[in-house]
């Protein structure tokens, strides 16, 4: 049928030109391109003209005009095709893309414009994110900590300067807190260890410690004479898994580690203050702000009696670090919930994300840097390079 068609318009045309060429730009012959495939063979279009036409010299013009329709038909389907695989794989790295935001529901590609569809619906993912983001944001993040977390209301706190933030450490009534500070105040209080592993926490803690204590005496020789509490505090310092969470006993020195990535700004930072005496007193029984666990005997009694439960602790002067940050740590359970020490004994600083690297620069003034508490090369290079670049 296809053929018969073609035909037909063929020979119409071929009563004033001959010429293929010209033929082949005729509106009628472009009109059926656009809606007929002419899927057939050489021989096929041979035979079917040889049998229409018995005129030699317009039997090679028709077969001329045909083999070119199918030519340029053949190339069309390939451009066809490369450009709809382009289009393809653009449309998987927009996926990609808006992935790490939110996967669209959606991607149109179409004469250069890229089309990103969302359900918007109360009930869709993107109203979810939505609210997620309001929640965190600076008219809502003090109420959404506290209904997170159980922090009371009057012991949260939003900064945005350190003035603001020595104000608020100084109506604390005893010198019995410890802080913490996190880079985002989203993140859940919780040690390496239990972010990795859901369960069996024991026996991965064990298999850490194990090899640190056999690979680190290659770099350190003085390793040797630590115990498991030294070393692992040691560790703890260098990345390796563990149930220790950090504090420090200097709350200048928790703000900085708040805001030393100040370019970090998908949400604010947070410092936890936490009243370790009144815990301990609490949990363990002990009138100790922090249980020093160099007294071997001390520890082992305390481990014996309070196996299930998170204390503070210190460990000694086991690294520099440690030392220039003046640096305990808080010993987590898996078993143990934090919520009555949150509840209880908890206050927190929320630090305007915008506000950042001005209160880096602030602590910088006040002697307070990256050199001071990360005692190293690197970190002198990198105290050098702010202060040139930002100050």
């Amino acid at each position: 049928m296809v053929l018969d068609d073609l035909y037909k318009i063929v020979s119409v045309i071929m009563n004033n030109t001959n010429d293929v060429d010209e033929i082949l730009q005729k509106p009628e012959i472009r009109d059926f391109k656009s809606i007929e495939k002419l899927e057939k063979t050489d021989q096929e279009i041979d035979e079917f003209i040889k049998k229409n036409e018995n005129e030699e010299e317009k039997q090679k013009i028709l077969f001329n005009v045909f083999q070119k329709i199918k030519i340029e038909q053949s190339i069309e389907i390939i451009q066809g095709d490369v450009e709809a695989e382009i289009i393809d794989n653009d449309k998987k790295m927009v996926y990609s893309l808006f992935s790490k935001i939110l996967e669209p529901d959606e991607v149109e590609i179409q004469d250069n414009i890229l089309q990103i569809k969302y359900d918007f619906s109360e009930e869709s993912m993107i109203k979810s994110r939505i609210s997620d983001i309001k929640k965190w944001g600076d008219d809502n993040v003090v109420e959404t900590l506290s209904k997170k977390l159980g922090v009371p209301l009057d012991n949260i706190i939003f900064i945005d300067s350190v003035g603001a933030y020595i104000e608020f450490i100084s109506t604390f009534e005893e010198n019995n807190y410890v802080s913490r500070g996190q880079k985002d105040c989203t993140y859940k209080l919780e040690p390496s260890l239990h972010r990795l592993y859901k369960d069996g926490y024991i026996g991965h803690l064990s298999q850490y410690e194990s090899t640190f204590k056999q690979r680190v005496l290659y770099y350190d020789d003085k390793t040797e004479k630590k115990n498991n509490e030294e070393l692992r505090a040691y560790g703890q310092h260098f990345g390796l898994p563990t149930n220790y969470l950090d504090f420090t006993e200097a709350h200048l020195i928790s703000l900085l580690f708040a805001v030393e990535e100040y370019d970090y700004i998908d949400n604010h930072s947070i410092v936890y203050f936490v009243d370790a005496l009144s815990h301990n007193k609490s949990t363990i029984k002990s009138e100790r702000k922090l249980v020093d666990f160099s007294d071997n005997e001390l520890k082992m009694a305390l481990q014996r009696e309070y196996s299930d439960k998170s204390y503070f602790v210190r460990v000694g002067n086991c690294n520099e670090r440690i030392h220039f940050q003046k640096g305990c740590f808080l010993k987590v359970e898996a078993s143990d919930s934090l919520d009555a020490m949150l509840s209880n004994y908890t206050k927190i600083a929320v630090i305007d994300k915008n506000c950042k690297e001005d209160i880096l620069k602030e602590l910088f003034k006040l002697g307070i840097t990256f050199e001071n508490i990360y005692p190293d090369k690197d970190n002198m290079v990198k105290t050098i390079r702010f202060i040139k670049e930002h100050m």
